[in-house]
């Protein structure tokens, strides 16, 4: 996240945001349901009706005006059914929605190797890397790292990871004497993918069903990416029910 064009870390991470939006929720009268997957969206005559979920091995149906997916456009159409949507939003969704993998580091290290609140990319190395930087509270550096594999098709983990650490002692020199640690190594691809579509390669956040929303990084609005534009996306989407939509 940055804020005043520099990198920061929050200190909860993103728990605090997502604190904060619980609070607006509940304030608002409205009620969040947790261990509760969606089963089926359920759609009639065109147009949404509501969520079939399932809460402590029980079906839960629940009525609803509209509802807003973030489980990516691919995801929605399976919860929905293909044949409640046309076939020009299918024949998109099918062409344009591809996963991007990607490989999410953190690394902490006793003294900097950037500047706290420093970005770097790297482009003389076996793979674009982005390192952001940070000071901890008890006097430490973190350097949060994103990798760009070679290929989402032929996406090998092991492999990536291998050619990381060399990209990083590359980089870095000094990270072993400067006591460098990784503490996690995410992968991300497949159904748990680094992006639900390539940044450019996103769809538009109204599905060919009357009040059937997709929100989140596989309809990004256009110039933007990553979690701002998958809030942007929300912001959209809740614009858009606000004109259109009488609710309560």
């Amino acid at each position: 996240m940055t804020v005043g064009g520099k990198p920061f870390i929050l200190k909860n991470g993103v728990k605090d945001i997502i604190d904060a939006l619980e609070k607006v929720i509940k304030s608002n009268k409205g009620e969040i349901l947790t261990k509760t997957p969606a089963r089926r969206i359920i759609i009639e005559d065109g147009a949404v009706r509501g969520v079939v979920a399932e809460r402590e091995g029980e079906r839960l149906e629940i009525e609803a005006k509209v509802v807003i997916s973030n489980a990516g456009p691919k995801k929605t159409i399976e919860l929905g059914g293909e044949d409640n949507f046309d076939r020009a939003y299918l024949k998109e969704a099918r062409e344009k929605v591809r996963a991007a993998a990607g490989i999410d580091y953190m690394i902490t290290t006793d003294r900097p190797l950037l500047e706290p609140s420093t970005v770097l990319f790297t482009a003389d190395t076996q793979r674009l890397e982005c390192f952001m930087s940070e000071r901890t509270s008890d006097g430490k550096y973190i350097l949060r790292t994103a990798s760009v594999p070679e290929s989402t098709i032929l996406y090998s983990p092991k492999k990536e990871y291998e050619i990381f650490l060399q990209d990083l002692k590359e980089t870095f020199p000094d990270f072993e004497r400067c006591g460098g640690r990784i503490l996690i190594a995410r992968n991300f691809y497949g159904d748990w993918p680094f992006y639900r579509t390539w940044p450019g390669d996103c769809i538009g956040t109204k599905t060919s069903v009357e009040n059937l929303y997709n929100v989140g990084d596989g309809v990004i609005p256009e110039g933007w990416v990553g979690g701002s534009g998958a809030a942007e996306s929300a912001r959209v989407v809740v614009e858009d029910v606000q004109a259109r939509t009488k609710l309560g």
